[in-house]
This record gives C-alpha cells, structure tokens and sequence, in this order.
C-alpha cells in the first residue's frame, strides 16, 4: 500500500471544504474548496455516484438537505445534477475531475466514497471506477477512505498507488 503523503501530517483538513453558509459557501462546493485551498488547509470530500457513473461531490445520498430538489443524487445524472444549485450558494453539484482541477496538488485532498447500501458489504464499483478514473494523471497529494471495507479494498484494486484506509 502507498504511504500517506507527507503533507497530511501539517496541514490541518477542512471536513467537507471550507464551509460556511453565511459567505455563501455550501459544504463540498467549489467556493468552499477554494476558501480551504486560500486558507492553506487540506480538504477532505465526499462522493456519490450519478445515475451516469460518474463521482459527484456531495455528501448526502438524497438531495434534500443541500439543495432545493428531493430524491436519490444516484437518479440523476451528471449533466443534471451540475445544474441543481447548494442551498446557500451560486453553483451546483461539482464532479470529481472539477475538483481535481480546482485543487490542482495544490494541498492534500482526502476523498472519503460514500457506503451506497448501508451494508458495509460488496458495492456494484460505479462509484470506486469512477473515482479511479479521475485520478488517472493526477500527481497531488491523495488519499481514499470509505467507512466500508469493501470499497476499501476495490480501490486497492483500481488505485494501488494511492494511500487509503477505512
């Protein structure tokens, strides 16, 4: 297994980005990342997956909470979900590769993927492919975990080079 990257150990890590709602940044957004990456902390995030495959940052499996529509974020697809704005700010739902690309290696970012089943137990590895996928080429400091060993271990798979844990 790789090894954490060194620049998990001194920075302190905005749980979910920097977020604040009375500045208009909604958690997992892009203005609450960029308001981390300002700060100078790492950033820890969350994925669901799109009806489409593809990894969205959002926290919740349903879209009440954090944005004005209701239902399963895993019903709708990728293109949709961009367009649905985060309570408390201009923006809608990011994806993974714009993440990556606002980050930019620039601090260490933990990606935490989301159980899909509550069950702890083996997924159907949409989300683990895609989050893999995105990866691909990306040379800053990262790391993986999910509350469910199954994931853990199919990202072993996909990403042997990236440091992950439960």
């Amino acid at each position: 297994m790789s090894a954490l990257p060194e620049a998990f150990t001194r920075l302190p890590i905005a749980h979910r980005a920097l977020h604040d709602l009375a500045a208009g940044r909604p958690e997992n957004s892009r203005a609450a990342i960029r308001a981390a990456i300002e700060a100078g902390y790492g950033i820890e995030i969350d994925l669901q997956p799109s009806r489409d495959g593809q990894a969205m940052v959002f926290h919740d499996y349903d879209l009440g909470r954090l944005t004005p529509e209701t239902g399963p974020l895993r019903q709708r697809d990728a293109a949709d979900l961009a367009r649905i704005p985060l309570k408390g700010g201009a923006e809608g739902i990011p994806d993974l590769p714009a993440v990556l690309e606002i980050v930019a290696g620039r601090v260490p970012l933990l990606i935490e993927l989301k159980d899909q089943h509550g069950q702890m137990g083996a997924t159907d590895g949409t989300l683990e492919r895609a989050t893999a996928a995105a990866l691909m080429g990306y040379d800053g400091p990262v790391a993986l975990m999910s509350f469910n060993p199954e994931m853990v271990a199919r990202m072993a798979d996909l990403a042997p080079e990236r440091a992950r844990g439960i």
